[in-house]
């Protein structure tokens, strides 16, 4: 069996490649070892006890004895199918194993040597098996990552095994058993290393039931549990109650600051059903952290009178974004609007489909939490390049729209304002506002210049803006309505 050379040095270029190196180089050091005995030391961190009890024969005493259970860690055991191995013996026509079984996984190396399709050095050569890189595999197999040669994807010891330690590198979150999400956070080796040190300093789990580390929200979509995990990793930094040491601090300035000397850092984060292995459905690929932490920043900073903490305000926001469907929770407008903050695109359509969609078809109608519109509309200005005259006519207007169609019992005209088509349908209805509401819309909204923009924003947003604000205030004053009602 050949040896393997262990170190922070020639990265393959691949991420999950050299996420696995890294997870080698933590766990055993620098130097030059034994495949077999590398191979086996993963085997062991990957393979738990499981809680049940399972018997085998004893022949030296004649008897049937206990042994605990054990399988791959999850998810790992999505991807990694060797099942456990022991000699066996018949007794009254029924298998029964004679020792505990062991799990154990084989590699074979070419007599010659071969091109590594990874790394690109002169080596023996495996063929690689979804348990060592399940990024190239035969399609059929994995039906998500499959590589594009024609033939087997072929790999020296060290790539081999550093594609089976890369399952002890991810991050990953299960939303039940409907969803898994996988995290791999990609740079430089050095960074990497620094990276997962940082990651099990922060309440992570090397053996979890719902995942390894904790996220401010998630859900059943890949954009909202991203944001959730970027989140948490901001609120670390900014947190003088964090567990980060200086070293992790550093670190994390020089990630968000964008100041990383060799490799900027990408997130890789996939999405899929776990069933009997993994089916992947959708994969985001993140590296603008220095612009969404200083947006995340300019919220905090907006925030920090209030008495609570402006962090858990913000996550308040965007957690809100969810609705309760029978025993199930529905977030697929929280995904669609972190999916805008991640991509720095306009969120407000996804916000104005929650308002109509979720809001004001719940018994139970609450308008949006404290700070959602600050958050937005500093969003709005800064990210979008809104004129701040225009918002603050669009939140006076749509403040007293919706007060007033609630007092008049007029909801119809905010439906008929959110589903206007185009500028004539808009406009229709704004007249239909001032007639039957008696309010006076301003010049400013009523302008409309070329290319259909009004104050130099498209007026599907001064639309979409105005109809937010205006359901928002109707459904504060039905909540002010009922509150009195108790009372009285």
């Amino acid at each position: 069996m050949p040896k393997v050379k262990i170190s922070l040095q020639n990265p393959t270029g691949n991420f999950w490649i050299d996420n696995g190196l890294v997870v080698l180089y933590d766990l055993l050091g620098e130097g030059e070892f034994d495949v077999e005995y590398v191979l086996n030391k993963l085997i062991e961190k990957l393979v738990v006890e499981t809680g049940n009890i399972g018997q085998y024969y004893d022949k030296d005493t004649g008897s049937f004895k206990e042994y605990k259970k054990r399988n791959w860690i999850f998810p790992t055991n999505l991807f990694i199918k060797s099942t456990p191995r022991a000699a066996k013996i018949k007794i009254d026509g029924k298998e029964s194993f004679l020792s505990p079984p062991k799990y154990h996984l084989k590699l074979e190396f070419s007599k010659k040597k071969e091109i590594c399709d990874i790394c690109g050095n002169l080596n023996v050569t495996t063929k690689a098996a979804m348990w060592m890189f399940p990024f190239a595999v035969k399609q059929d197999r994995f039906a998500n990552f499959y590589s594009g040669l024609k033939r087997a994807t072929k790999l020296c010891p060290r790539c081999a095994l550093a594609g089976l330690a890369g399952y002890l590198g991810w991050l990953w979150k299960a939303q039940g058993r409907d969803k898994l999400h996988i995290f791999i956070f990609y740079s430089d080796l050095k960074t990497m290393l620094k990276l997962r040190k940082m990651f099990k300093s922060l309440e992570y789990n090397e053996n979890p039931k719902g995942g390894n580390f904790p996220l401010e929200f998630s859900g059943d979509y890949i954009h909202e549990t991203t944001l959730g995990l970027l989140f948490k990793l901001f609120g670390e930094l900014l947190s003088q109650e964090s567990n980060l040491s200086e070293e992790a601090k550093t670190l994390l300035e020089e990630i968000l600051g964008e100041s990383l000397e060799e490799k900027p850092l990408t997130l890789f984060a996939f999405s899929g059903s776990p069933g009997k292995a993994f089916n992947m459905d959708s994969m985001v690929e993140f590296s603008e952290f220095k612009t969404l932490y200083r947006l995340y920043v300019r919220w905090i900073e907006q925030l920090n009178w209030i008495e609570r903490k402006p962090h858990d305000v913000v996550v308040g926001v965007f957690r809100q974004f969810q609705k309760k469907e029978g025993n199930s929770l529905n977030s697929i407008w929280r995904d669609k609007i972190a999916w805008a903050v991640l991509e720095l695109r306009d969120p407000s359509t996804f916000i104005e489909d929650f308002m109509f969609e979720a809001k004001a078809r719940d018994d139970n109608s609450n308008p949006l939490r404290f700070g959602t519109l600050e958050i937005f509309e500093l969003y709005w200005k800064e990210v979008i390049g809104m004129d701040e005259k225009l918002l603050n006519v669009l939140r006076g207007v749509g403040h007293n729209l919706g007060r007033t169609a609630n007092e008049k019992n007029e909801m119809g005209l905010l439906y008929a304002l959110r589903n206007a088509k185009n500028p004539d349908e808009f406009y229709r209805v704004l007249n239909d506002i001032q007639f039957r509401l008696g309010l006076t819309i301003p010049e400013d909204i009523l302008q409309i210049q070329k290319g259909e923009k009004i104050k130099g924003s498209p007026w599907l947003r001064v639309k979409t803006l105005l109809s937010i604000y205006a359901m928002n205030s109707y459904l504060s004053k039905e909540r002010k309505n009922e509150t009195q009602e108790v009372e009285s």
